[in-house]
């Protein structure tokens, strides 16, 4: 609050003297008020407002409410970083149940890949599908199709391309299309 009497009486260009004798105090008791040694009773304080033209609660703001304000901006600040720590914190841990959880799905390799025609003979679809593991690329590893005249020695192919040219080339003699 001295602060605040002080900041009045300058912009209002007095002395302390002035000040003294408006109040009704000496000289030395507006320069405790100032020095924060002492403050005013309410009376007095009544008499400051009303020189200064300032309400009482302007008067005794600037100290009392500014710290509490201080305090509560402090307050929201750590909260607020305190709230960012915990986000932080929280999806730290989802991500870590995350890389437990799917561990072996991340981790996991294809073994095999194919490839597939469908072929029309006599207004009858038939399906040829062929698989390698990417381990043995130029070994067919499985053949499937549902045309029981096809028949086909799948050791004799180091290709899934030159299979499923052969079989596109056995389908077409035998009068039918293949779509890949």
């Amino acid at each position: 609050m001295g602060n605040k009497i002080l900041e009045l009486r300058k912009q209002n260009h007095m002395s302390q003297e002035q000040l003294a004798e408006k109040i009704g105090v000496a000289r030395q008791t507006i320069s405790k008020w100032e020095l924060g040694e002492t403050s005013p009773d309410i009376e007095q304080s009544k008499k400051l407002a009303q020189i200064f033209q300032v309400s009482l609660d302007e008067l005794v703001q600037n100290d009392i409410v500014s710290k509490n304000n201080n305090k509560i901006i402090s307050t929201k600040w750590i909260l607020n970083i305190l709230k960012i720590i915990l986000l932080i914190i929280v999806i730290c841990l989802l991500v870590l149940v995350a890389i437990i959880c799917f561990k072996d799905y991340f981790d996991a390799h294809p073994i095999s890949t194919g490839k597939s025609i469908t072929c029309q003979i006599d207004n009858q679809e038939y399906t040829y599908e062929v698989w390698t593991k990417y381990e043995t690329p130029n070994i067919i590893e499985n053949f499937y199709t549902n045309d029981e005249e096809i028949n086909l020695d799948i050791t004799r192919y180091n290709s899934i391309d030159k299979m499923l040219e052969d079989i596109e080339n056995s389908v077409i003699s035998r009068g039918g299309t293949c779509i890949q």
